[in-house]
């Protein structure tokens, strides 16, 4: 069994998605520190002009873990986002095909950013056409190790995992020793993609999956595993 351990970001880059295609069992670590001005709760999509950040706005103080931060809905962030998401992509190729869910999202009223994000990005898996992974909150499992490469084990043992799948950047703190004598392959995972159609003009890389889904619709997966380099 595969399993992926990752952090509940906003919307998500096809990176990410592409470890959910990969995974039996993916993981939202939602109990860990969350990180101001990181991707916990902003990302960025593609306009005329180029990159537009969409920011959901929060309260936030030291310490906090992710599964805690509530979202500042004093500040009209849904239609600010819905907005933006409108003027850059309505004339997408595949825009009509998934309007109405999106728009349905930027209508609720959201409480905790976990519960966006996940609702996000497990219905956005649905329509990249994966539906063998099984989803699950770290904090449901409640397994603890102070020490953080002792805990990924013990996730991984507790779930009856094969292989351990996580981006290269985890080097700079893995204790890749821990993991001999395990019986758990840890697989670096860092892959390279090509461009895909988008809209005005030069391509930009990096965008939140949304571009990616209004331009290819059906056809994403063709520009996320089925054509990679590692």
């Amino acid at each position: 069994m595969n399993v992926v351990i990752m952090q509940p970001f906003y919307l998500f880059l096809r990176k990410h998605f592409h470890q959910i295609q990969r995974a039996d069992t993916y993981i939202f670590m939602d109990d860990t520190q969350f990180v101001k001005n990181g991707h916990h709760n902003r990302n960025r999509i593609k306009g005329l002009q180029g990159y537009i950040w969409l920011t959901v706005p929060i309260y936030h103080h030291f310490g906090q873990v992710i599964n805690e931060v509530k979202i500042d809905n004093s500040k009209n962030w849904r239609k600010k986002h819905w907005g933006s998401i409108l003027q850059c992509y309505s004339k997408a190729p595949y825009f009509k095909k998934y309007y109405e869910f999106f728009e349905d999202v930027y209508q609720r009223n959201w409480d905790m950013l976990v519960d966006l994000n996940i609702y996000l990005i497990e219905n956005i898996s649905k329509f990249l056409g994966i539906n063998h992974t099984q989803f699950l909150r770290l904090s449901s499992i409640n397994v603890q190790n102070d020490n953080p490469t002792q805990r990924l084990i013990d996730i991984c043992k507790y779930l009856g995992a094969k292989r351990y799948i996580i981006g290269t950047r985890a080097k700079d703190y893995m204790e890749e020793w821990r993991w001999k004598d395990t019986g758990i392959i840890l697989e670096y995972f860092e892959p390279k993609y090509p461009p895909y159609p988008q809209l005005y003009g030069d391509f930009l890389d990096n965008c939140a999956i949304i571009d990616l889904l209004f331009n290819c619709g059906p056809e994403s997966g063709k520009y996320i595993w089925e054509n990679y380099e590692i």
